[in-house]
């Protein structure tokens, strides 16, 4: 363990500005990866099977349309994410690229004026995505030090802090390299405490729901992991049936 221990997820939620910042970022990345690239588009992405690279992109340009549309009534629904994939599916490679970078600039202004978990969440699926797509390349991008994992993260260890408080489960001690230590749960209320030392790349894709069950059971913890098994499965994030091995 590290001696200096942060005791609230909520030190690592970035700004607005830190959000809008890695938002652009990733969708730079992702437009510079993918650029031209017909002939690969419709590869199948092996960490969300039932679709391609393609309607991956298509899921990320139609959530910066409805972000800009302020179309969040069921965001984060199947059906509002097939509604992208209905609205959007003929489009080619490109052209999805395109829709997406006319619309990050508008996207970016308004997560910079959003409440921080907001920002988070956003920067959250757009980074998990872009390293989904290249899994499908098998062509790894940038796995440490990268400046929206930091805000990622924020999301991750806010939620988990939350899960965890709500459920009595026992109280966590995640350590990664942009995070340190970081105490999730409440100590003094905990039945144990368990902790798990993980790169920043396996923090984002076990906690970000890329991990299947025998996959997290087998991360090096510290302690009896299994009462703390359920906070990997949310409304938000679910374990794959398999193991996705990157």
């Amino acid at each position: 363990m590290t001696e200096a221990i942060a005791t609230g997820a909520r030190r690592h939620l970035r700004s607005g500005a830190d959000a809008a910042a890695a938002y652009r970022t990733v969708q730079g990345r992702v437009d510079a990866l993918l650029r031209g690239r017909v002939g690969e588009c419709e590869r199948s992405v092996p960490a969300c099977p039932q679709w391609s690279i393609r309607q991956t992109v298509c899921h990320l340009a139609g959530t910066a349309q409805d972000l800009v549309g302020t179309n969040l009534d069921n965001a984060g629904t199947d059906e509002w994410t097939r509604a992208q994939l209905d609205r959007l599916g003929d489009h080619t490679l490109d052209a999805v690229l395109d829709l997406w970078a006319t619309a990050t600039e508008t996207v970016a202004e308004f997560l910079a004026n959003s409440p921080k978990l907001v920002g988070a969440q956003s920067v959250l699926d757009a980074l998990t995505h872009e390293h989904d797509i290249r899994g499908a390349l098998g062509e790894p991008g940038s796995r440490t030090a990268d400046p929206a994992f930091a805000v990622a993260v924020g999301f991750l260890t806010t939620m988990t802090d939350r899960t965890i408080r709500r459920n009595a489960h026992p109280c966590l001690q995640l350590t990664t390299p942009t995070t340190g230590t970081t105490q999730l749960g409440d100590a003094a209320k905990a039945p144990a405490q368990v902790a798990v030392e993980l790169s920043d790349f396996e923090a984002l894709r076990a906690f970000g729901g890329r991990r299947s069950h025998r996959q997290l059971s087998a991360l090096p913890w510290d302690g009896d992991a299994a009462p703390l098994l359920p906070v990997f499965e949310t409304a938000v994030v679910r374990p794959p049936a398999g193991d996705l091995v990157e």
